[in-house]
């Protein structure tokens, strides 16, 4: 073995480990595209999931809460000051919401 021959191949195992990072990086960029791509074409996908996602858990939520306050005013007898006055205030809050609109009382809505 020559000092070429030793010189030659001391180079090798780092040209190799070279290219190796070389096409580690290209192949990370080509998955990076693949990926891009790949996220411009599920973007209203995921969009429209989330947005049903958010309606669907607000209509759970909401119904939930109705639900249960109608319950609880129902469980309650008619014939007492706490649902009398809760009448009287839900007429006195639906007046004023007419009255604000230019709903006269006893008008047809």
């Amino acid at each position: 073995m020559t000092i070429e021959t030793a010189t030659i191949e001391a180079a090798d195992p780092l040209k190799s480990v070279a290219d190796a990072m070389r096409d580690a990086a290209q192949q990370a960029g080509e998955d990076a595209a693949k990926v891009r791509e790949r996220l411009d074409q599920l973007g209203p996908d995921v969009a429209h999931s989330a947005s049903r996602f958010a309606y669907t858990s607000s209509y759970m939520i909401a119904y939930g809460l109705v639900y249960a306050a109608v319950f609880v005013a129902k469980s309650i007898p008619q014939e007492n000051p706490v649902v009398e006055g809760f009448i009287d205030g839900g007429r006195a809050a639906l007046d004023a919401v007419n009255e604000a609109k230019g709903i006269r009382p006893g008008t047809p809505a």
